[in-house]
């Protein structure tokens, strides 16, 4: 058999910021690498060239899928890696591909991606045999998913893992031409597809970033009572759930309600689990917030799942033993608060507030018998130690 043969495929239009890191980490990984260039006016092309890209030009027709089946169209791999101008891939190497590449009974892989370098990975379907049935569809947030699926049902192959890593970096500096560009195309997405939901919310966060916070609760509540009436839960309604929460606690309303709503539907949701720990928190049932937190820190620990989300690191680390150390605090177990603190000073070395707040906790600790003074917090005991505040950070 003649050695499986691999195509990076991306859409490209105005990048050049991007693209010469992307095309260099895809030398000597893939055969052959197609850009179809949609409009670009800067140096975008000029640099796919350089890189011996086939580059093919397709005016926009404000389309995603058309855009990227054009580059599948132009693929003379066997395989096809799909790929943005704004993503890297990590530490790859043309070794790591043939047992991959050459397993007969594996029509797709998904990859790890990471979308941003403080967030964790989680899996995308980013590497699949070249196959005519295998397109995107949709106008936005275009979807291959399910013709994978089809075409694996089909021929009786499977959707396997792989440890390749994507890392995005795109989500920098100023977002308004892209949020006025997308807009339009996610209401005809949800016009066409309504159980969008992953759509739905991407609405209202261009609607608060083109500011207009309003029209965003809007959508942020159609969406949320669209997902109450659905059969069964749906995974990307948290998104709307939590950000819903997150406006109206802004204002100084009571979302105790809603957010015990979301947690009942999902409890597994580490970002969920958090914005309910931080609402006990609010309300002084420290108690009750230490079952979420210990929930969290469980969580954490295990393996990501396929079906995961990415989190920020820090939710994985050292926030919930921060928020741990909060709740001892108030409760008055000190001795705990000061181990909680350390174990997230241990797990964020660099932010000196941790061991700032272990150092206060330890001392109330070991004068737990003597009067303590009325009203005092681990933030009083050491001014430096602001973070026993608990702000919002995811």
């Amino acid at each position: 058999m003649s050695p499986q043969t691999l195509s990076a495929a991306m859409i490209v239009r105005d990048e050049a910021c991007h693209l010469r890191a992307c095309l260099e980490s895809l030398r000597g990984v893939v055969d052959e690498i197609v850009v179809v260039d949609t409009g670009s006016v800067d140096d975008s092309v000029d640099i796919a060239e350089e890189y011996g890209a086939k580059v093919v030009h397709h005016p926009w027709g404000d389309d995603f899928s058309e855009a990227r089946n054009v580059s599948l169209d132009q693929a003379t791999g066997d395989w096809v890696l799909y790929i943005d101008a704004d993503e890297r891939l990590a530490d790859a190497d043309r070794v790591d591909l043939p047992g991959l590449l050459e397993d007969p009974d594996v029509v797709a892989y998904r990859l790890w991606l990471s979308p941003v370098s403080t967030a964790s990975a989680y899996r995308e379907y980013r590497l699949w045999r070249n196959d005519r049935r295998i397109r995107f569809d949709g106008v936005i947030h275009e979807r291959v998913v399910p013709a994978i699926h089809r075409v694996a049902e089909e021929d009786s192959k499977r959707v396997d893992l792989a440890e390749l890593r994507l890392l995005h970096v795109g989500y920098e500096g100023d977002q308004t031409a892209k949020h006025k560009r997308n807009l339009p195309l996610l209401r005809r997405q949800v016009e066409a597809d309504p159980s969008n939901l992953f759509a739905r919310h991407h609405i209202s966060r261009v609607l608060d970033g083109l500011g207009d916070p309003d029209g965003a609760e809007k959508v942020l509540v159609d969406t949320v009572d669209f997902a109450r009436r659905m059969p069964a839960a749906d995974p990307l309604a948290s998104l709307a759930y939590v950000d819903l929460i997150r406006l109206r606690a802004r204002r100084g309303e009571d979302t105790i309600g809603l957010v015990e709503e979301a947690f009942a539907a999902f409890p597994r949701n580490l970002v969920v689990a958090w914005t309910y720990a931080r609402s006990l928190m609010a309300k002084r049932r420290y108690s009750q917030a230490l079952q979420v937190l210990q929930g969290i820190i469980d969580l954490a620990a295990q393996p990501a799942e396929p079906g995961d989300p990415a989190y920020d690191l820090r939710l994985l680390a050292e926030m919930p033993w921060d928020a741990v150390g909060f709740c001892q605090f108030q409760l008055g177990d000190y001795a705990g608060a000061a181990h909680a603190y350390g174990r997230a000073a241990t797990l964020c070395p660099t932010d000196p507030g941790f061991k700032a707040k272990q150092v206060a906790a330890a001392a109330r600790a070991a004068r737990q018998g003597g009067p303590d003074r009325p009203g005092e917090t681990v933030a009083d005991c050491n001014p430096q130690a602001t973070k026993a505040r608990i702000e919002v950070m995811v």
